[in-house]
């Protein structure tokens, strides 16, 4: 169980894996900074982490715009002065009503693509560069990518900025083995989010339930995880390749 000075920043916490794992996290007794575009559904997950006996904090940030990332890190420095967890899990794939795949790479808006690669990569990046500081030793990192079973081809700028994240998750792992910060990566495959119910109903049979990411991801960011660092857990439906997870 964690003390309630215990602090935990979450991104992507409005909707779907961010809002499963905020909530599972709240349930240890760690104050959440929930971090997403949605002030509402920002509210209603607090709402939610309320209701079960939890605390936190929304910081509604556009993490598509370097200026909204800075103005929301030092939004986050006036809250604690101490952050024992960083949760990236912000990213796009879709618009309003438009999903970000089966299509060409050339037909990409170049603002998708951007967009695309600040929130998925760049915000985290940047977060983690500003707040690790701020991390005692024992501090988790954990980031969210994804399982790309059919390849890149259709979605190429979710594709790159998830690759990504699991190159800064190893390169991270290392750089900060002295510091005793562990950094680590869920990957994914087809989840149960909304989104993925609007957009991929026939699929939704076979997609992963977000509070089963949720339980491990609160399992990688606990003192139970101590030894684990530069991983990149791929987790499917029925499957569970989870390192000391029953240990």
């Amino acid at each position: 169980m964690y003390m309630h000075h215990t602090y935990a920043v979450i991104t992507g916490a409005s909707t779907g894996i961010g809002r499963a794992i905020s909530l599972s996290l709240a349930k240890t007794g760690v104050h959440i900074l929930l971090i997403a575009r949605t002030k509402e559904r920002l509210e209603e997950t607090l709402d939610m982490i309320q209701q079960e006996g939890g605390n936190g904090t929304i910081i509604p940030t556009d993490l598509s715009t370097i200026e909204s990332i800075n103005t929301c890190i030092s939004t986050i420095k006036k809250e604690t002065t101490i952050v024992n967890i960083l949760v990236n899990v912000a990213g796009i794939w879709h618009g309003k009503n438009e999903v970000y795949a089966k299509r060409n790479f050339e037909t990409f808006p170049q603002e998708v693509i951007l967009d695309t690669y600040t929130v998925g990569t760049i915000a985290p990046t940047l977060l983690t560069h500003a707040l690790i500081p701020f991390m005692p030793k024992g501090g988790k990192i954990l980031n969210i990518s994804g399982t790309f079973e059919s390849g890149a081809k259709g979605w190429l700028p979710y594709f790159v900025s998830k690759r990504a994240i699991e190159d800064l998750t190893i390169g991270l792992a290392e750089e900060l083995k002295e510091k005793d910060i562990q950094v680590n990566a869920i990957s994914p495959s087809d989840t149960a989010t909304e989104a993925y119910k609007k957009y991929f109903p026939q699929y939704i049979k076979d997609a992963i339930d977000p509070s089963e990411i949720a339980t491990y991801a609160t399992y990688l960011c606990s003192e139970k995880a101590h030894s684990i660092t530069g991983k990149v857990f791929v987790m499917k439906k029925g499957k569970q390749p989870y390192e000391g997870y029953h240990t």
